[in-house]
């Protein structure tokens, strides 16, 4: 594939411009994307997309694609939006990533730039194809036959290459919109999912990283490529002052005023180990959390969360460590039974 920019989009109504922003910045400021930048208008007014505009984001117009109702009417239609991304017209990207605006990114996106057809992260709480659909016993799929118990991913962040664009894609989106959005639970999930069902990369769960899912108490110790605040409950939401990370929100928004395309900041990829390893701790963290709050009563859970995870990432530490462990053993077998070669080693290493 020749040399093409890539693009990040999020998407956004009128009442989200302020979340577009911090999302942009964080992408800027700590992620230090190079491609282009893009916001999925859906109504917004010309003069608030002004600031956009002025900072170099380009602006894609999106007229509704469904005015019905959507699921149990939680969400709004505007997601639907995303399928605008898969028009013929973003083959001029290299690979598009797409990011809700409830999210804060806290690293690299480089390696959702690797993905070879369509990826996302499987969603971390509604995990199998079934939980999409508001009455899975009902057969919605006519002559279509589906396995339920597949996995199914979530569609706050994912990345494909335009490469997978057809003249069709579209179309055939839009097709799954009026035969199966009435059945969908989560607005356009349900359709993406059916779209590339058996089809899609998982990705590792730092790439999407649920922290509303995750116990209070250890929210603020996540490490998390990707942070994504999706709306559970009555807990508020990322840019509400009660959030624990508002104050993190607020400045990332301030800083958004300062953003300055042409000089993208520098920043370090995580290596492949850190990725893994941190999203194993994702995993299993959020595992905990449902089994004590199933389990264990109120008073004993803090406690016995805080020890588990301490013990967990004990156990990490201890495996991070085990090579230079075995090296420095090996180094002494050297020592005692090799004294020159020993010395020489140590020369080479730049040790006295």
């Amino acid at each position: 594939m020749e040399n093409r920019k890539n693009l990040l989009v999020t998407l956004a109504d009128k009442n989200y411009i302020r979340q577009a922003r911090q999302l942009f910045s964080s992408v800027y400021w700590n992620a230090g994307w190079e491609g282009d930048y893009m916001l999925l208008s859906h109504e917004i007014p010309e003069e608030d997309l002004r600031w956009f505009r002025e900072k170099g984001i380009l602006i894609r117009e999106c007229k509704p694609l469904y005015n019905g109702p959507m699921g149990d009417g939680s969400y709004a239609t505007l997601v639907l939006d995303k399928f605008y991304l898969f028009t013929e017209e973003f083959k001029q990207w290299g690979h598009i990533v797409f990011l809700d605006s409830d999210i804060m990114v806290k690293s690299s996106l480089e390696g959702l730039t690797k993905v070879r057809h369509f990826g996302a992260v499987q969603d971390i709480y509604f995990k199998r194809l079934y939980t999409q659909i508001n009455n899975p016993r009902k057969n919605q799929f006519g002559n279509i036959s589906y396995n339920l118990k597949v996995p199914a991913f979530n569609t706050g962040v994912f990345s494909f290459s335009s490469d997978i664009i057809t003249p069709d894609t579209f179309s055939e989106l839009c097709r799954l919109i009026f035969d199966h959005i009435s059945n969908s639970s989560f607005g356009e999930q349900l359709i993406l999912n059916l779209y590339f069902y058996k089809n899609w990369e998982k990705l590792p769960s730092v790439y999407n990283g649920f922290i509303n899912y995750h116990s209070y108490t250890s929210q603020k110790k996540i490490n998390s490529i990707i942070m994504h605040f999706a709306r559970i409950l009555d807990y508020p939401q990322l840019w509400d002052p009660e959030n624990p990370f508002y104050q993190e929100w607020k400045t990332n928004l301030e800083k958004a005023e300062f953003i300055d395309l042409n000089k993208v900041p520098r920043v370090k990829n995580w290596s492949l180990f850190k990725i893994k390893y941190y999203s194993l701790v994702l995993k299993m963290d959020f595992s905990l959390g449902v089994i004590s709050y199933k389990l264990i009563p109120p008073v004993f859970r803090y406690k016995l969360e805080a020890f588990f995870r301490y013990r967990l990432k004990s156990f990490f530490r201890y495996i991070i460590y085990t090579p230079d462990r075995l090296i420095g053993k090996i180094g002494s077998i050297i020592k005692k039974n090799n004294p020159d070669l020993y010395r020489k080693l140590r020369k080479i290493k730049g040790e006295k």
